[in-house]
């Protein structure tokens, strides 16, 4: 089994989806990559902020000089040199699909782009075979016309079933929520519920 640190590696001391969490988790042997939450602000900067609201107002209709010191750029996190991966979850589904790949091909990276909206990660596919795509799927949809590279499911209502049938079709899972890693799978994880899960499964 392999962990992504959920919105890096963070505590009471560090913010989830700061840099300095991104760093931790990039610089941990416990994990393959991170995960971080991209946002746009009003004046077209992509972020690395989780909230829809940043002081009651939509990140969306918020400048960037007025969001900065909460939250960093996504161009800052993908200047780290690092040869691990960046599993980056996209919230703003009308973001600019072109401009977003541009800043992504600036760097040399292992990229993987996911969302909750199939919409802006089919645009992304259209674009580009570039990197690996995937939806976030709660539900457990195992339509077999779901064709991106990999998906996101809630472990709590995952099984084996399921798990398998995308399997066979050659999609990756990745698992996250409440992390009971008995599989050889990729767990998107917090690390303060890794040491729990891990000596749960000994």
């Amino acid at each position: 089994m392999k962990f992504i640190a959920h919105r890096g590696l963070w505590s009471k001391m560090v913010k989830p989806n700061s840099y300095e969490a991104i760093i931790n988790g990039l610089n941990s042997h416990r994990y393959i990559g991170i995960e971080a939450d991209v946002r746009v602000t009003k004046d077209g900067v992509f972020v690395i902020y989780h909230d829809t609201l940043y002081k009651g107002k939509l990140v969306k209709n918020t400048n960037y000089k007025d969001i900065k010191n909460d939250a960093v750029k996504l161009e800052s996190i993908l200047k780290i040199k690092t040869e691990k991966i960046f599993l980056l979850e996209i919230k703003d589904f009308n973001m600019n699909v072109n401009k977003f790949l541009k800043i992504l091909n600036k760097y040399n990276k292992k990229i993987m782009l996911m969302s909750f909206d199939s919409g802006v990660i089919g645009k992304i596919k259209k674009a580009t075979s570039k990197y690996k795509v995937g939806v976030l799927n709660y539900i457990l949809n195992s339509d077999s016309d779901y064709n991106f590279d990999f998906i996101c499911l809630l472990d709590a209502i995952s099984n084996n079933l399921v798990i398998e049938s995308f399997k066979k079709r050659n999609i990756e899972v990745l698992i996250y929520g409440v992390i009971n890693p008995d599989q050889d799978l990729t767990y998107i994880i917090d690390d303060n519920k890794l040491s729990v899960a891990l000596k749960k499964n000994m």
